[in-house]
Formats: structure tokens, sequence, C-alpha cells
């Protein structure tokens, strides 16, 4: 299960189910749901608003996918060639068509100007690590990445450019490709 409250409006909320249900609600309701999405064929294990648009979101799940809502409605599904469920998924701050997805040994950037059918970078862990988080620094071409150690790792993007803060969709970047370069630690 998880849960998400709307930054916009602090009474919203959506909660993912172990039955692959979303359900948005409000803190002034009570018990009742607004409405309930379903998509997933698996637990819904992250869900996360854009920081661009407060109709969008993404959510991720055990049923390998990460689905794009908008209003409520399902626009889009990645699914990676590379198989395993999706654990986390995180929006860029910087780019609204950029995201992040966290699979048990792998981090997938999703560059949805240059593809919407495969990520534009997968970066691998080292054997025995499991990743567990992701979270793109404001700002800056850098990606910061938890594991099951403990640890966390922060990559540099080559030849990316931090993008302006625009509508979803409607982002422009140039390529880039990750180098395993640390930025910091």
């Amino acid at each position: 299960m998880c849960f998400k409250r709307l930054i916009l409006d602090f009474g919203i909320y959506l909660v993912g189910t172990q039955e692959g249900l979303i359900h948005k609600s409000s803190f002034s309701e009570g018990h009742s749901f607004l409405a309930t999405y379903k998509k997933h064929i698996g637990s819904v294990n992250h869900i996360e608003w854009s920081p661009f648009s407060p109709d969008v979101f993404l959510s991720c799940s055990r049923d390998e996918t990460v689905q794009m809502w908008k209003q409520g409605r399902p626009v889009m599904t990645f699914k990676s060639i590379h198989q395993g469920p999706v654990f986390f998924v995180k929006w860029s701050p910087n780019c609204s068509t950029l995201f992040g997805v966290v699979k048990e040994d792998q981090v997938e950037l999703w560059d949805l100007i240059l593809s919407i059918l495969f990520p534009t970078i997968v970066h691998h862990a080292e054997p025995g690590v499991r990743l567990t988080s992701l979270l793109f620094a404001r700002g800056t071409d850098c990606v910061l990445v938890g594991d099951s150690k403990g640890q966390v790792t922060v990559y540099k993007l080559r030849n990316f450019r931090v993008c302006k803060m625009v509508g979803v969709m409607d982002g422009l970047w140039g390529s880039r490709t990750v180098q395993e370069d640390h930025c910091a630690h």
C-alpha cells in the first residue's frame, strides 16, 4: 500500500492498494472515496504527482508497469524490456517529460521526448545490491540513487541540459548519456 498527498490541495490524496487499485480521497470526506482508478494488475507500490500539473500523476506496480494518469484516466503505459516489478517512480523537478524508475536491480530514466517505448538510460546495480530509491537534484544534472546497504550514490548525467519548468509533454531537451562518474558523495 502507498499514500501520496496532492501538494496544491492538502485535503486530496491517493492511496495505492495491493489489489492494484488507486483510491482518490479527501480528508474531509472521511471513509468514502471520491474516485477509484483501475489499470494495474499487481499491487501499487508508489504514486507520484507531477510537479508541473496537478491533474497528472504516475503510479508503479508489481505488474512491471508505470502508468501515467491525467484527471484520473490512464493515458500511457510504460514497460521496460527488462523484467521485474517497479518499486519506485519519481518525476524530475527540472523537466516535465523526464521521470526515473527503480527496480530491484536497476534504475531507468525515461525521457518522453526521445522515446515513449523504451527507457533512455538503464543502469544496473552491482551484484548483491538492491536499489531502493531515486531523487533528481533540483536545478542540476545529478540523480541520487539509494540502495539496500544504506548508501546513496550520486550520478552526473553527461550532455544533459537542465530544462525550464514547463507543462507536461511540452519540455524539450537535448540528448544525453549517463556516466558512472560521481558528482558528489
